[in-house]
């Protein structure tokens, strides 16, 4: 049975390499010491599956280093994302085993950091539900806006300055409500 490409990148590992790669180009040795929690082999073998059977990353590039390849990756500019188009081929059970796989993510997140040693009077943790009313135009003016800021802080490598913090987005037209087709 062929997977879909949610359940393709929606799988743990799979997910953190395309974090990882979504800060920039980065070879098979750096992502197996910059991704600790994946044993070697099982980051191949995640890295075979996107090469493999979708166009969600790409090998840029291949040196001879004393008798082995070394391979450079990059993600395709669009192959990690779960798109209208792939979204509307899928069923609806796949549509909600994708919804339910972010949230349940979300949860164990969000779990894990309330049962941390935290102080969430200083931590940036939060969480925000806002009802909008915009033209479609204003909408996707508004988008455009959030991807510039996404891409300004998301291409960037932790250092040890650095803490991580998760944010999720989802818009979710009201039902009933029609849009324009194809925007």
């Amino acid at each position: 049975m062929r997977q879909s490409k949610a359940d393709i990148i929606l799988h743990p590992f799979r997910m953190k390499i395309i974090q990882y790669l979504a800060k920039g180009n980065a070879t098979g040795y750096e992502m197996v010491t910059g991704l600790p929690q994946i044993p070697q082999a099982t980051l191949y073998r995640h890295l075979n599956i996107f090469l493999k059977k979708e166009n969600i990353i790409a090998v840029i590039d291949e040196k001879q280093i004393r008798g082995a390849v070394e391979k450079a990756y990059s993600l395709h500019k669009d192959g990690p994302r779960i798109n209208a188009g792939d979204f509307k081929t899928m069923t609806e059970d796949e549509q909600m085993q994708l919804l339910t796989t972010l949230y349940f993510d979300l949860l164990n997140k969000t779990e894990a950091y309330i049962k941390s040693d935290h102080t969430i009077e200083k931590n940036p943790f939060g969480s925000n539900k806002v009802e909008l009313h915009l033209t479609e135009d204003e909408f996707h003016c508004m988008r455009k806006d959030l991807i510039d800021v996404y891409k300004k802080y998301n291409a960037r490598r932790t250092n040890k300055d650095q803490r991580t913090i998760h944010m999720v987005q989802i818009f979710l037209p009201e039902p009933g409500e029609k849009w324009n087709e194809g925007e």
